[in-house]
């Protein structure tokens, strides 16, 4: 399907009339013989006024540029050089009239610039939007999209039916799904032969990936089976899900990953540092270059991570033996057993925009197969559609497009960074070693629960 076009560029024309030239008669009944007729005038004596007007052509509409603000996902201006303007070109060419100035927006304070930029009424037409982006629906700054969908027929079943979760607020849409991406197991295969693991077949079960992560700690040389940076909020906050828990009851209204299930999550994770000591220390993975570095470099078997980091460590390091997988099943049912990140990033078009329409033309294109082939294919991420293919002839890639199955995503609220920092912060405090596991959670769930009662779902 290919998301139908509005197209701004229609011209009308006006059409003049012609004037009839009409020659009045002359009265018959009281008047003299008529004088002979004159005879009638050459071409050449014919009033310049007289002739009819040709129709004008209207001037083409005025071009306008669109402001599109989005979050980097390569190296600084690397998006921009690779990814973005050789696709915006594209769209350049179709609409001509329709200018984008694309800006690169560091992630450090990136919803504060937003924040003090929609303020200040010079926020981006165009914007790419995560987890928070409710907080500036709340603050009306965001279109609301449902009836520029219903006229335009903009097709919704283009798109993974979960996509649309992330994208309503409130029962509206105010966003397109553009992006999705989601974390896998990823392993070395190098390693797990060298412990005398199959490395074509990996862990199926958290057993399993505990043994397998015991036998490859136990090849020594600083080399541990797994590995997780301490802070990483999307990947160890997995664990509770996977054996039955969950963090938040279906209104949004109460943090609940204290439950039993939950707890027996945490004390796993909780052990492979402490317990089985199958997981390089936090203290080194907190530091550079992280559980990624490690990995990549060879001391670590096993992490899970974004997609995306399929092809960073192809490409720093091509000679890599890189499996991908589902996650290792953990004692709960399918797909909450083998849960791992997932998330959405869209499109969403400013209140204040003076380009509704071609804000509209934009967005709605970015979303169809081509251009979501040139940008967000070349990222590495996943198609947000099951019509789309990025990486047909890519194995690993075809993997973590098939784990998306597994991602669950966090509650996209208002306060969705605080009760982050808050996550980020308890789990690290136990990863380290600073407090025990079960204080550590269940300071965090009255924390996160008074964020919520303060600031409401």
């Amino acid at each position: 399907m290919k998301a139908q076009e509005i197209k701004l560029s229609r011209r009308t024309f006006l059409q003049a009339t012609i004037g009839a030239l009409g020659v009045a008669g002359m009265a018959a009944c009281a008047a003299p013989p008529a004088a002979p007729a004159p005879e009638p005038a050459k071409a050449a004596d014919t009033p310049a006024a007289a002739e009819a007007p040709k129709p004008t052509e209207a001037p083409p509409p005025e071009a306008v540029t669109l402001t599109m603000w989005k979050g980097p996902h390569k190296a600084a201006g690397d998006e921009t050089k690779l990814c973005a303007q050789p696709t915006l070109d594209k769209f350049q060419a179709q609409n001509p009239n329709i200018k984008v100035d694309f800006m690169e927006q560091p992630w450090d304070n990136y919803n504060e610039k937003f924040t003090t930029a929609f303020a200040a009424g010079i926020g981006p037409d165009v914007s790419y939007q995560t987890e928070s982006f409710p907080r500036f629906v709340n603050a009306d700054q965001i279109l609301q999209l449902d009836d520029l969908i219903a006229a335009s027929n903009f097709d919704k079943d283009f798109f993974y039916p979960r996509t649309w979760e992330t994208a309503t607020y409130d029962n509206r849409i105010f966003s397109l799904p553009w992006i999705i991406g989601g974390s896998n197991l990823f392993w070395n295969k190098e390693l797990f032969e060298k412990a005398g693991l199959d490395p074509e077949t990996p862990p199926d079960t958290t057993e399993q990936f505990l043994e397998a992560a015991t036998k490859i700690t136990a090849l020594g040389d600083d080399t541990y089976g797994f590995a997780s940076d301490p802070a990483d909020w999307h990947e160890n906050s997995q664990w509770p899900r996977r054996f039955g828990g969950d963090w938040f009851n279906e209104e949004l209204t109460e943090c609940i990953v204290n439950s039993p299930d939950a707890l027996n999550g945490w004390h796993f994770l909780d052990d492979l540092y402490h317990k089985s000591q199958v997981a390089m220390p936090g203290a080194i993975t907190g530091q550079e270059p992280g559980s990624f570095g490690y990995f990549r470099d060879g001391k670590v078997g096993m992490i899970t991570a974004q997609n995306t980091s399929a092809n960073s460590i192809r490409s720093e390091k091509p000679d890599f033996k890189l499996g991908a997988a589902r996650m290792a099943k953990g004692p709960a049912a399918e797909p909450l057993g083998r849960a791992c990140y997932g998330g959405v990033g869209m499109l969403a078009i400013a209140k204040a925009t003076k380009y509704v329409d071609q804000s509209w033309t934009l967005a709605q294109w970015l979303v169809t197969p081509d251009p979501l082939k040139s940008w967000i294919g070349c990222l590495g991420f996943m198609s947000v559609s099951p019509k789309v293919n990025y990486y047909p002839d890519d194995p690993i890639l075809t993997t973590a497009q098939d784990t998306l199955q597994y991602t669950f995503f966090w509650p996209y609220t208002g306060w969705v960074f605080k009760f982050w920092d808050i996550e980020s912060s308890a789990i690290q405090s136990f990863i380290l070693g600073l407090k025990p596991v079960d204080e550590a959670v269940q300071q965090m769930v009255v924390e996160i629960n008074d964020v919520i009662k303060t600031e409401g779902a």
